[in-house]
């Protein structure tokens, strides 16, 4: 099969590598399209070469299937990122991401994969592989397992810090649960996508005072709840100034080690700070009715690649002149 391979340096090569031999609780899926992550662009500029990819986005159709699966040749599918066990507590109910024992998907960029029978995913006739590209991974999945930890109700203020592909994921719901979005980032491009996805607010934090702008554009009260999707320590520090008091914060972004003030930040303004990671595969069928309800998951594609076109696909998207990029084989 054609797969790609992360060189390191800003360079990606599509080579053949073996087929995938499923193990006898696997099924092998044709793949139809995936989506380029931003967790991907560490290793896309790291010095060193991986093995493979770590692509984790993708649809496509399965082409084989254990004899006694719940799966079919034929079936169109999404596949869930995060691999529970299937057997612990957690995954009973389908919350992948709380297993213990959880794997993750090794590569999906590529023209075939092999993964578990219970995290694949219907993939309704009515959705696109593309679409179902953000229906099944990050690109709707962490922004709406954040609403359901956020509880969002219409009329609140929401700040976003970053607009990255989950930046804007987040602003898309967001705005279609009725909240007033203010998105903030320094990539005037993906600012003004923000706009087009339903912000009523856009603020460049390279020649604004945030901060002030929240203050001036809230009339003092400050942003309900905050969605900090940069993964670094300055945006999570100005995310707990903008909250208003008994507000919410919810840590997306993947920062490592943070200068946190309990009293000041938390305890005396009542500010709730949580985390959030990606969806639980029991979410997926509130998602579809989502989209089904009119949410413009689409709107969040900005670029289909051929599979062998990966390196301008990974070059473009690292340039932040993109949305969501899908690889299409």
């Amino acid at each position: 099969m054609l797969g790609v391979q992360l060189l390191g340096q800003g360079k990606v090569a599509v080579r053949e590598f073996p087929d995938p031999v499923p193990r006898e609780d696997e099924v092998l899926i044709a793949v139809k399209a995936s989506g380029l992550c931003g967790s991907e662009l560490h290793a896309f500029h790291a010095p060193q070469e991986q093995e493979f990819n770590s692509g984790h986005e993708v649809t496509g159709i399965i082409v084989e299937a254990p004899p006694a699966s719940r799966w079919q040749v034929g079936d169109r599918v999404g596949v869930h990122a995060v691999w529970g066990c299937g057997e612990c507590a957690y995954c009973q109910v389908g919350q992948y991401t709380y297993c213990d024992r959880r794997t993750s998907c090794p590569g999906s960029h590529a023209q075939l994969l092999a993964a578990p029978e219970h995290v694949c995913l219907q993939l309704p006739e009515d959705v696109p592989f593309d679409l179902g590209v953000l229906l099944t991974g990050d690109g709707l999945g962490v922004p709406y397992h954040v609403s359901r930890r956020l509880g969002t109700r219409g009329g609140e203020v929401v700040l976003v810090l970053g607009v990255g592909p989950i930046g804007l994921g987040n602003v898309l719901l967001q705005s279609f649960l009725g909240a007033e979005v203010i998105a903030v980032d320094l990539n005037d491009y993906r600012l003004n996508l923000a706009r087009e996805l339903g912000a009523a607010h856009t603020l460049n934090a390279g020649d604004t005072d945030v901060l002030e702008a929240v203050r001036e554009l809230t009339q003092g009260l400050m942003a309900d709840k905050v969605v900090e999707a940069t993964g670094k320590p300055e945006p999570l520090a100005l995310a707990l100034q903008c909250v208003t008091k008994g507000g919410v914060v919810a840590a997306v972004g993947e920062n490592r080690e943070v200068t946190l003030h309990i009293g000041r930040d938390l305890i005396r303004p009542d500010v709730t700070l949580l985390g959030s990671w990606f969806y639980h595969y029991a979410e997926y069928p509130a998602m579809v009715r989502l989209y089904r309800r009119g949410l413009a998951v689409d709107a969040l594609i900005t670029d289909h690649f051929p599979l062998r076109q990966a390196q301008a696909a990974f070059d473009k998207f690292a340039q932040g002149r993109t949305g969501k990029v899908i690889l299409e084989t």
